[in-house]
């Protein structure tokens, strides 16, 4: 009996602790609960907030906003001054990175075609950096690129481009570079045959595209086949067909005069150090004769609207 009732005791004691061990285990679950549901109420608590806050800031879209005060334009002065081969040039001093672009005008574009020579304004554009004074294409290309600079040259309807964007620290090197593609191309026979090809497979691609077609429909039928303007900037494949080097010298001869033309700078620069770097690569630029061209075409043809 006496072991009997030992027994007993210590199966008391064995399941008091494990009654004790489960209300522990069942404490802790209860605590677990609890901040599972703490944690859920703070969380939609903060989506109500968030909600309200929205809805208070909801724009009032029953009336336009108000307009807000007009920002100033604060632009720098432009200095205007004029080269001794009369190319006038406008300088605009922005002095935020040591770089300067130079944009030089010639007033004549795809305006200026000869009749019966559509596409010789914008042909002479895009060759003026395929080769000048003593230097081809290629070298053009890695001269500009191994300066750091960008040079283009382009056309539109009624001007020609000549863009130099260059480190201030290159500009001595650059500009003679410039010089040259503006006043001494020399229209290489090898790369205008490959930009007459390029256009020529251009045209025929516009003739599959109905899109395409209707930017060249539309000016023909209000300004007719015969004006500059009712034809395509390129050209037409007979006018192209038909331009030599000689037409490209002719026309650059005509048109690429230093009183024809200005030149716009803009940079990190000032307008009595830029002019005599700009005085020694272009001051020597004479051109042909004053004069420009005139547009018998334009003059004869008028726009008409059904």
């Amino acid at each position: 009996p006496a072991a009997e009732q030992e027994g007993r005791a210590g199966g008391g004691a064995h399941q008091v602790i494990t009654r004790t061990d489960g209300l522990h285990k069942r404490h802790k679950g209860t605590k677990g609960t609890k901040g599972s549901l703490l944690s859920l109420l703070l969380g939609a608590a903060c989506l109500v907030g968030a909600a309200t806050v929205a809805a208070q800031q909801a724009p009032d879209r029953s009336k336009p906003p108000a307009l807000g005060p007009v920002p100033s334009l604060k632009l720098p002065p432009v200095e205007k001054r004029t080269l001794s081969n009369g190319l006038q040039v406008w300088i605009m001093g922005v002095h935020k990175v040591p770089t300067v672009h130079l944009a030089l005008s010639v007033r004549a574009g795809i305006a200026s075609d000869p009749p019966e020579k559509f596409g010789v304004a914008s042909l002479a554009a895009d060759m003026l950096d395929e080769g000048a004074g003593a230097r081809n294409a290629l070298e053009i290309s890695d001269a500009i690129d191994f300066l750091g600079a960008e040079l283009t040259a382009s056309g539109s309807i009624d001007a020609s481009y000549v863009d130099l964007h260059v480190p201030v620290a290159r500009l001595a090197d650059a500009l003679p570079i410039m010089a040259d593609v503006v006043a001494r191309p020399t229209f290489p026979e090898t790369e205008l045959k490959r930009l007459r090809e390029e256009r020529l497979a251009s045209l025929l691609e516009t003739e599959d595209d109905p899109e395409q077609l209707i930017t060249v429909a539309f000016p023909r039928l209000v300004f007719g086949a015969k004006h500059r303007y009712g034809t395509s900037s390129i050209g037409t494949a007979t006018s192209l067909k038909g331009i030599t080097g000689a037409d490209l010298k002719a026309f650059h001869a005509a048109h690429y005069r230093p009183a024809n033309a200005v030149l716009i700078v803009a940079g990190d620069v000032t307008a009595d150090t830029i002019v005599p770097q700009l005085e020694k690569a272009l001051g020597g630029w004479r051109g042909a004769s004053a004069g420009v061209a005139a547009l018998d075409g334009l003059k004869r043809a008028r726009p008409y609207m059904n």
